[in-house]
Protein backbone atom coordinates (compact mmCIF):
# COMPACT_ATOMS: atom_id res chain seq x y z
CA UNK A 1 0.00 0.00 0.00
CA UNK A 2 1.53 3.51 -0.77
CA UNK A 3 1.19 6.68 0.86
CA UNK A 4 2.22 9.94 -0.45
CA UNK A 5 3.54 12.43 2.30
CA UNK A 6 3.71 16.25 1.58
CA UNK A 7 4.95 18.61 3.96
CA UNK A 8 5.11 22.28 4.46
CA UNK A 9 8.48 22.91 4.88
CA UNK A 10 7.65 26.54 6.80
CA UNK A 11 5.76 24.13 9.40
CA UNK A 12 7.48 21.61 9.33
CA UNK A 13 10.88 22.88 10.56
CA UNK A 14 13.85 20.27 8.82
CA UNK A 15 10.89 17.83 7.79
CA UNK A 16 11.32 16.07 10.94
CA UNK A 17 7.49 15.51 10.66
CA UNK A 18 8.31 14.06 7.43
CA UNK A 19 10.89 11.93 8.15
CA UNK A 20 9.20 10.82 11.17
CA UNK A 21 5.85 10.05 8.90
CA UNK A 22 7.75 8.26 6.40
CA UNK A 23 9.43 5.93 9.25
CA UNK A 24 6.02 5.13 10.86
CA UNK A 25 5.00 4.45 7.41
CA UNK A 26 7.14 2.00 5.93
CA UNK A 27 8.04 0.26 9.42
CA UNK A 28 4.40 -0.76 8.89
CA UNK A 29 4.91 -2.29 6.15
CA UNK A 30 3.87 0.27 3.70
CA UNK A 31 5.33 2.74 0.76
CA UNK A 32 5.68 5.91 1.40
CA UNK A 33 5.54 7.95 -1.36
CA UNK A 34 7.35 11.77 -1.52
CA UNK A 35 6.90 13.90 -4.17
CA UNK A 36 9.70 14.64 -6.57
CA UNK A 37 12.61 16.60 -5.21
CA UNK A 38 11.57 16.18 -1.46
CA UNK A 39 15.07 14.05 -1.49
CA UNK A 40 17.13 17.46 -2.20
CA UNK A 41 15.00 19.38 -0.23
CA UNK A 42 15.24 16.35 2.67
CA UNK A 43 18.59 14.01 1.99
CA UNK A 44 17.28 11.53 4.88
CA UNK A 45 14.63 10.56 3.50
CA UNK A 46 16.55 8.49 0.65
CA UNK A 47 17.80 6.16 4.22
CA UNK A 48 13.96 5.62 4.92
CA UNK A 49 13.68 2.08 4.00
CA UNK A 50 11.22 1.10 0.51
CA UNK A 51 10.78 5.00 0.31
CA UNK A 52 9.75 6.18 -3.73
CA UNK A 53 10.26 9.71 -4.93
CA UNK A 54 8.00 10.54 -7.86
CA UNK A 55 4.47 11.60 -9.30
CA UNK A 56 1.71 10.38 -7.06
CA UNK A 57 -0.46 9.82 -10.26
CA UNK A 58 2.34 6.63 -11.54
CA UNK A 59 2.17 5.35 -7.88
CA UNK A 60 -1.41 3.94 -6.94
CA UNK A 61 -2.07 6.02 -4.03
CA UNK A 62 -4.18 4.86 -1.39
CA UNK A 63 -4.28 8.09 1.14
CA UNK A 64 -2.48 11.57 0.52
CA UNK A 65 -0.86 12.25 4.22
CA UNK A 66 -0.75 16.51 4.13
CA UNK A 67 1.68 17.64 7.49
CA UNK A 68 0.93 21.64 7.88
CA UNK A 69 -1.91 23.51 8.63
CA UNK A 70 -5.55 23.54 6.97
CA UNK A 71 -3.85 25.62 4.22
CA UNK A 72 -1.39 23.18 3.09
CA UNK A 73 -4.26 20.40 2.91
CA UNK A 74 -6.08 22.48 0.86
CA UNK A 75 -3.18 23.32 -1.48
CA UNK A 76 -2.82 19.31 -1.46
CA UNK A 77 -6.31 18.84 -2.21
CA UNK A 78 -5.79 21.63 -4.93
CA UNK A 79 -3.34 19.83 -6.52
CA UNK A 80 -4.39 15.91 -6.21
CA UNK A 81 -8.45 16.05 -6.29
CA UNK A 82 -8.74 14.42 -9.33
CA UNK A 83 -6.73 11.24 -7.80
CA UNK A 84 -9.06 8.29 -7.08
CA UNK A 85 -7.45 8.65 -3.58
CA UNK A 86 -8.43 9.57 0.24
CA UNK A 87 -6.64 12.90 2.32
CA UNK A 88 -5.50 13.06 5.93
CA UNK A 89 -3.69 15.58 7.49
CA UNK A 90 -0.76 15.53 10.76
CA UNK A 91 -1.71 19.15 11.78
CA UNK A 92 0.88 21.42 12.76
CA UNK A 93 -0.86 24.43 12.50
CA UNK A 94 -2.55 26.71 14.69
CA UNK A 95 -6.54 25.32 14.59
CA UNK A 96 -6.29 22.00 11.97
CA UNK A 97 -10.25 21.61 11.52
CA UNK A 98 -9.28 19.48 8.38
CA UNK A 99 -6.11 17.73 9.51
CA UNK A 100 -7.13 14.87 11.92
CA UNK A 101 -3.60 13.82 13.18
CA UNK A 102 -2.63 15.29 16.00
CA UNK A 103 1.69 15.29 16.31
CA UNK A 104 1.10 13.66 20.07
CA UNK A 105 -1.26 10.64 17.84
CA UNK A 106 0.96 9.71 15.26
CA UNK A 107 2.18 6.80 15.77
CA UNK A 108 -1.26 5.45 16.94
CA UNK A 109 -3.18 7.49 14.17
CA UNK A 110 -1.17 6.27 11.77
CA UNK A 111 -0.86 2.56 12.30
CA UNK A 112 -5.12 3.02 12.48
CA UNK A 113 -4.64 4.36 8.69
CA UNK A 114 -2.47 1.67 7.48
CA UNK A 115 -4.79 -0.97 9.39
CA UNK A 116 -8.08 0.58 7.16
CA UNK A 117 -9.80 0.65 10.46
CA UNK A 118 -11.35 4.15 10.05
CA UNK A 119 -14.43 5.65 8.32
CA UNK A 120 -14.31 7.95 5.42
CA UNK A 121 -16.66 11.77 4.96
CA UNK A 122 -17.54 12.51 1.17
CA UNK A 123 -17.34 16.57 1.32
CA UNK A 124 -18.58 18.42 -0.95
CA UNK A 125 -17.14 20.42 -3.34
CA UNK A 126 -17.69 23.51 -5.71
CA UNK A 127 -17.06 24.48 -9.24
CA UNK A 128 -17.35 28.32 -9.93
CA UNK A 129 -16.75 29.40 -13.63
CA UNK A 130 -16.25 33.25 -14.32
CA UNK A 131 -18.27 34.62 -17.53
CA UNK A 132 -17.58 38.48 -18.92
CA UNK A 133 -20.20 40.89 -20.13
CA UNK A 134 -20.86 39.06 -22.90
CA UNK A 135 -20.98 36.00 -21.89
CA UNK A 136 -17.42 34.47 -22.70
CA UNK A 137 -15.72 32.06 -20.66
CA UNK A 138 -13.12 33.47 -18.26
CA UNK A 139 -11.97 30.55 -16.12
CA UNK A 140 -13.29 27.79 -13.71
CA UNK A 141 -12.18 26.05 -10.95
CA UNK A 142 -13.01 23.81 -7.87
CA UNK A 143 -12.82 24.41 -4.14
CA UNK A 144 -13.19 22.16 -1.13
CA UNK A 145 -13.99 25.12 1.49
CA UNK A 146 -15.20 28.48 0.10
CA UNK A 147 -15.20 30.68 -2.67
CA UNK A 148 -14.70 34.52 -1.50
CA UNK A 149 -16.03 37.36 -3.46
CA UNK A 150 -14.75 40.18 -1.49
CA UNK A 151 -13.88 44.33 -1.61
CA UNK A 152 -9.91 45.01 -3.33
CA UNK A 153 -7.54 46.63 -3.16
CA UNK A 154 -9.72 49.76 -1.99
CA UNK A 155 -12.23 49.76 1.05
CA UNK A 156 -15.00 50.68 -1.10
CA UNK A 157 -18.77 49.35 -0.54
CA UNK A 158 -19.16 46.52 -2.96
CA UNK A 159 -22.39 45.57 -5.06
CA UNK A 160 -23.11 42.37 -5.96
CA UNK A 161 -26.70 40.90 -7.49
CA UNK A 162 -27.46 37.41 -5.97
CA UNK A 163 -29.25 34.61 -7.53
CA UNK A 164 -30.03 31.65 -6.89
CA UNK A 165 -31.81 28.78 -9.25
CA UNK A 166 -32.39 31.91 -11.88
CA UNK A 167 -34.41 33.87 -9.20
CA UNK A 168 -32.67 37.20 -8.10
CA UNK A 169 -32.43 37.12 -4.33
CA UNK A 170 -31.17 40.65 -3.32
CA UNK A 171 -28.75 43.57 -4.49
CA UNK A 172 -26.17 43.29 -1.93
CA UNK A 173 -23.88 46.11 -0.73
CA UNK A 174 -21.24 45.52 1.89
CA UNK A 175 -18.10 43.63 2.02
CA UNK A 176 -18.77 40.74 -0.17
CA UNK A 177 -20.18 37.27 -0.16
CA UNK A 178 -18.82 33.54 0.98
CA UNK A 179 -19.97 30.58 -0.94
CA UNK A 180 -19.23 28.02 1.08
CA UNK A 181 -19.51 24.07 1.49
CA UNK A 182 -20.14 21.79 4.45
CA UNK A 183 -16.85 21.74 5.03
CA UNK A 184 -15.99 25.42 4.53
CA UNK A 185 -18.93 26.43 7.01
CA UNK A 186 -16.64 26.58 9.90
CA UNK A 187 -14.01 28.79 8.35
CA UNK A 188 -14.71 32.10 7.01
CA UNK A 189 -18.26 31.88 6.51
CA UNK A 190 -18.85 31.02 10.62
CA UNK A 191 -16.82 34.51 11.28
CA UNK A 192 -19.30 36.06 9.41
CA UNK A 193 -21.81 34.72 10.85
CA UNK A 194 -22.84 31.72 8.68
CA UNK A 195 -24.41 28.49 10.36
CA UNK A 196 -21.97 25.13 10.76
CA UNK A 197 -23.21 22.17 8.83
CA UNK A 198 -21.67 18.61 9.22
CA UNK A 199 -18.86 17.71 7.11
CA UNK A 200 -21.03 15.13 5.20
CA UNK A 201 -24.06 17.72 3.90
CA UNK A 202 -24.68 18.74 0.58
CA UNK A 203 -26.12 22.23 0.87
CA UNK A 204 -24.23 25.60 -0.23
CA UNK A 205 -24.14 28.47 2.13
CA UNK A 206 -24.44 32.00 0.50
CA UNK A 207 -23.26 33.99 3.84
CA UNK A 208 -22.70 37.94 3.37
CA UNK A 209 -19.69 39.84 4.55
CA UNK A 210 -20.21 43.01 6.51
CA UNK A 211 -23.37 43.48 4.91
CA UNK A 212 -24.46 47.24 4.46
CA UNK A 213 -28.07 46.89 6.09
CA UNK A 214 -29.94 46.32 9.25
CA UNK A 215 -30.66 42.50 8.41
CA UNK A 216 -28.06 40.17 7.92
CA UNK A 217 -29.10 37.11 6.08
CA UNK A 218 -27.67 33.69 5.15
CA UNK A 219 -29.00 31.55 2.57
CA UNK A 220 -29.07 28.11 2.61
CA UNK A 221 -29.13 26.32 -1.06
CA UNK A 222 -30.00 22.92 -2.04
CA UNK A 223 -27.32 20.48 -3.28
CA UNK A 224 -28.63 20.87 -7.16
CA UNK A 225 -29.13 24.62 -6.95
CA UNK A 226 -26.91 27.21 -9.35
CA UNK A 227 -25.57 30.21 -7.49
CA UNK A 228 -25.03 33.34 -9.77
CA UNK A 229 -23.17 36.12 -8.26
CA UNK A 230 -23.27 39.61 -11.06
CA UNK A 231 -20.95 42.32 -10.99
CA UNK A 232 -22.77 45.72 -11.89
CA UNK A 233 -20.11 49.02 -13.31
CA UNK A 234 -17.62 48.77 -10.68
CA UNK A 235 -14.63 51.17 -9.48
CA UNK A 236 -12.42 48.70 -7.63
CA UNK A 237 -12.75 45.29 -9.12
CA UNK A 238 -13.29 42.97 -5.86
CA UNK A 239 -10.79 39.65 -5.35
CA UNK A 240 -12.51 36.28 -6.10
CA UNK A 241 -10.51 33.69 -4.33
CA UNK A 242 -11.53 29.98 -4.22
CA UNK A 243 -9.83 28.32 -0.98
CA UNK A 244 -7.71 31.62 -0.56
CA UNK A 245 -6.01 31.36 -3.91
CA UNK A 246 -5.94 33.62 -6.34
CA UNK A 247 -8.02 33.21 -9.27
CA UNK A 248 -8.86 35.38 -12.62
CA UNK A 249 -9.37 39.02 -12.64
CA UNK A 250 -12.60 40.40 -12.03
CA UNK A 251 -14.17 43.34 -14.40
CA UNK A 252 -17.23 45.30 -14.32
CA UNK A 253 -20.42 43.26 -15.33
CA UNK A 254 -18.55 39.70 -14.96
CA UNK A 255 -20.74 36.72 -13.77
CA UNK A 256 -19.94 34.26 -11.78
CA UNK A 257 -21.42 30.86 -11.81
CA UNK A 258 -21.23 27.87 -8.61
CA UNK A 259 -22.94 24.67 -8.55
CA UNK A 260 -21.68 21.68 -6.74
CA UNK A 261 -18.94 19.50 -8.52
CA UNK A 262 -19.70 16.43 -9.83
CA UNK A 263 -16.77 14.90 -7.64
CA UNK A 264 -17.14 14.54 -3.61
CA UNK A 265 -13.47 14.13 -1.79
CA UNK A 266 -12.95 11.52 0.35
CA UNK A 267 -11.12 12.47 3.83
CA UNK A 268 -9.88 10.22 6.45
CA UNK A 269 -12.07 9.91 9.98
CA UNK A 270 -10.14 8.31 12.64
CA UNK A 271 -11.75 9.36 16.16
CA UNK A 272 -15.96 8.94 16.86
CA UNK A 273 -15.85 12.32 18.84
CA UNK A 274 -18.78 13.81 18.30
CA UNK A 275 -18.52 16.59 15.25
CA UNK A 276 -19.71 19.90 17.30
CA UNK A 277 -17.81 18.67 20.31
CA UNK A 278 -14.70 18.72 18.49
CA UNK A 279 -15.48 22.50 16.73
CA UNK A 280 -16.69 23.97 19.94
CA UNK A 281 -13.07 22.75 20.93
CA UNK A 282 -11.17 23.98 17.93
CA UNK A 283 -12.42 27.27 18.51
CA UNK A 284 -11.65 27.05 22.37
CA UNK A 285 -8.43 26.18 21.53
CA UNK A 286 -7.70 28.59 19.21
CA UNK A 287 -9.06 31.69 21.29
CA UNK A 288 -6.80 30.38 24.21
CA UNK A 289 -3.72 29.98 21.56
CA UNK A 290 -4.21 33.47 21.18
CA UNK A 291 -4.43 34.94 24.35
CA UNK A 292 -1.73 33.13 25.54
CA UNK A 293 0.95 33.90 23.08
Amino acid sequence: MNYGICSNGSRDTGYETALKTAKIISSLGAVPVFESGMEEECPKLKEVPGVVFGDFTQNDIKAVISIGGDGTFLSKVAKYRDLDTEFVGINLGSIGFLNEILYDDIEKDLAQLVSGNYDTIDRTQLKCVVYNRDGEFKGSCVCLNDIIIVRGAKPHITTLVLSIDGQIIERFRGDGLVVATATGSSAYSLSAGGPILMPDMKDIIVTPICSHTLNGYTYVATPESEIKISLENIETAPLLCPDGRDFVDLESYDSIVIRRYEKVLKTVCLRKDGFFSNVRKKIVQRGYFYENR
